[in-house]
């Protein structure tokens, strides 16, 4: 049998939903989601508000990290493992060092931000059960639609059926996983 994954409802205005999703915030809701199709203006502060500082701190330590390896590898191959005088130059020669280091620093900090961005969005992710939904088909149309999720601690399907109903929502449905 099948667990109840959340409670989807369709508007059919952008306003809409996101007085619906200001409501539920208000509410006490945390684990809500919305789907739209095209972007909502002020709906994904909504949703998930505050800061959301981790992938340019992510990005960040990935310069720092890169930086520091592309120098290390310079100084240890010319300083350390094959010292070779070349011109009467020192064995440490920065100058020549920080254009390479700079190159890699840039490749580690954009990948670092790349596969963040994978891991903090969840992807790639085949399936999810928001599929199921009926209603969800026209969500990348015409339908602006708002799932609260069982995972939320005050998640009461009664209640949110409630809530949906007095915000005027088109449809509600149950979603299964």
């Amino acid at each position: 049998m099948k667990t109840l994954f959340g409670i989807i409802a369709t508007f059919d205005t952008p306003d809409a939903v996101k007085n619906a999703a200001a409501y539920l915030r208000q509410a006490g809701f945390r684990t809500l989601e919305a789907y739209a199709p095209y972007p909502v203006e002020g709906l994904g502060e909504i949703i998930h508000p505050g800061p959301k500082p981790l992938l340019p701190l992510l990005m960040f330590a990935g310069a720092v990290f890169g930086a520091g390896w592309g120098y290390w590898i310079q100084y240890w191959d010319e300083a350390l493992n094959y010292p070779l005088n070349v011109g009467g130059r020192p064995y440490n020669s920065w100058p020549s060092f920080i254009v390479s280091a700079f190159e890699f620093m840039l490749l580690v900090t954009i990948a670092s931000g790349f596969f963040g961005l994978l891991a903090i969005s969840r992807l790639p992710r085949l399936y999810h059960p928001i599929f199921e939904a009926k209603v969800f088909e026209r969500a990348s149309r015409d339908r602006f639609l708002i799932c609260v999720e069982a995972t939320d601690p005050r998640f009461d399907a009664a209640s949110i059926r409630a809530a949906f109903e007095q915000l005027g929502a088109e449809r509600i449905e149950e979603v299964r996983s």
